[in-house]
């Protein structure tokens, strides 16, 4: 098999192990990924299935590439711009953990094809008025961001009088007010 091949036979058996999501974001209430929920399965499945992978950040770009082992010059790689984290209450090398940490846990999600639930996790106990479907969850982008940029998410909160009953417009809205604030300061 190619390495296309067995990224994907690795999909579909991944899809077959029903992950937990273990992260919990108390404040915008919602549940999500983190790296111990999928990589100890993903390598096993690479191990059994003959790939490997090799994450890296040169410059302002982080990697992800699926390498098969068996041909090594056959590979697939995921790319991610990153963002300065300066967190609040972290040294600066707690910062920059946090974002290998954050483009990690992205590039697995995208490469291996893991899906949240964005509409299921935004309305749980909440009646269903219509199927599920994918789209983007700009609370959890927007939780990343404040993170990755230093800025406390219980200012924007505030600001933008968001909740655990706010919607994904409202998050969306305040993502890009955050973001335009960001550009115009910079």
């Amino acid at each position: 098999m190619n390495v296309y091949q067995k990224l994907q036979k690795c999909r579909v058996e991944l899809q077959a192990k029903n992950l937990k999501k273990s992260g919990v974001n108390k404040f915008a209430g919602f549940s999500y990924y983190e790296l111990a929920d999928f990589i100890p399965t993903i390598n096993k499945l690479f191990d059994d299935i003959g790939l490997c992978s090799n994450f890296s950040i040169l410059g302002d770009m982080a990697s992800l590439e699926i390498i098969n082992c068996e041909k090594p010059e056959e590979k697939i790689i995921f790319n991610s711009p990153i963002a300065d984290a300066n967190l609040k209450g972290c040294t600066p090398v707690q910062s920059l953990g946090g974002v290998h940490t954050y483009l990690k846990r992205y590039l697995y999600l995208n490469a291996l094809e893991i899906v949240e639930s964005d509409m299921l996790d935004g309305n749980v106990n909440k009646p269903e008025s219509k199927p599920a479907t994918q789209e983007t969850d700009y609370r959890q982008l927007l939780v990343d961001y404040c993170k990755a940029s230093g800025i406390d998410m219980k200012d924007i909160a505030v600001e933008y009088k968001l909740n655990s009953k706010s919607s994904q417009a409202d998050f969306r809205k305040a993502l890009e007010g955050v973001n335009n604030n960001a550009k115009r300061n910079s």
